[in-house]
């Protein structure tokens, strides 16, 4: 199964803090807003460094790391924030309702992608695909499930190629069971054959080996499908290396990290 996903990569290690910014891991359960924070830390901040990274904490409880290095695995960081004594903590993620997991539906497949493997016995999609010459995913996803045929989902990192690892799937169906997916060949790919001839299936829920453990559910309200592309956001779920980000607030305001590289960030006009 081939849902044209970006060829997976592990991050390396982040050598820097600089560069371990961008592989924070939520250092509790997201939630799905973020809560008002101290407006007296409400402000932009440039680390000290040659290339500065720059930090926006605002008022609302919203963050952003931006200005990364080149060799960062994501452009930007964004979540919630919340002070606790001297500490300021963040939780990527988080602003977007933190459960990190989303659906995509890929570009159905087309005459034009069609034409560069006519051929040889090849008239149409679906021998292209049957074939190996185009993506199955971009089909069957957008292919109603007939009575018999498994559900298929595919969990992927489009950002940083990071793999699901040891995740679990749960289908959920509008009679209320929740059947968990077998693991497949690939990394990411699950089905479930036995499922009921009329069974509709009403959310996906994931669960990754990554901590904090707990299950992600995305509701479907659309005809159950053949299968299921499920992007999942590395920071957001905890798969990238490092740990959880906090930075103590300095007597002049600015913010260090109690780390070996103490980045510091200082407020900015």
């Amino acid at each position: 199964m081939n849902p044209e996903i970006p060829a997976r990569h592990r991050a390396e290690p982040c050598a820097r803090l600089y560069t371990l910014v961008a592989c924070l891991i939520p250092a509790a359960s997201a939630v799905a807003a973020c809560k008002p924070a101290d407006p007296a830390l409400a402000a932009r901040y440039a680390s000290v460094a040659e290339a500065p990274v720059s930090l926006s904490l605002h008022q609302d409880g919203r963050f952003r790391i931006y200005d990364l290095p080149a060799a960062a695995p994501t452009p930007e960081v964004t979540g919630c924030w919340s002070r606790d004594g001297d500490r300021v903590i963040f939780a990527p993620g988080a602003d977007t309702g933190g459960e990190g997991i989303r659906r995509v539906l890929p570009d159905p497949l087309t005459q034009a992608d069609l034409d560069p493997v006519r051929g040889d016995g090849i008239e149409t999609i679906a021998q292209a695909v049957d074939a190996g010459l185009l993506p199955a995913g971009r089909v069957w996803a957008h292919q109603v499930r007939k009575p018999g045929e498994p559900v298929r989902v595919k969990l992927f990192d489009s950002k940083v190629g990071i793999a699901a690892g040891e995740a679990k799937v749960v289908l959920r169906l509008a009679d209320g069971q929740e059947l968990e997916a077998s693991v497949g060949m690939g990394d990411g790919e699950y089905e479930l054959a036995s499922l009921p001839a009329d069974a509709v299936v009403t959310a996906i829920g994931v669960r990754f080996s990554y901590p904090p453990e707990r299950t992600r559910w995305l509701t479907t309200t659309d005809s159950t499908k053949r299968l299921y592309l499920i992007d999942f956001d590395a920071l957001a779920v905890g798969a990238l290396p490092g740990g959880p980000l906090t930075l103590t607030v300095q007597a002049d305001g600015s913010l260090r990290a109690d780390t070996p590289d103490r980045i510091h960030f200082k407020r900015t006009p």
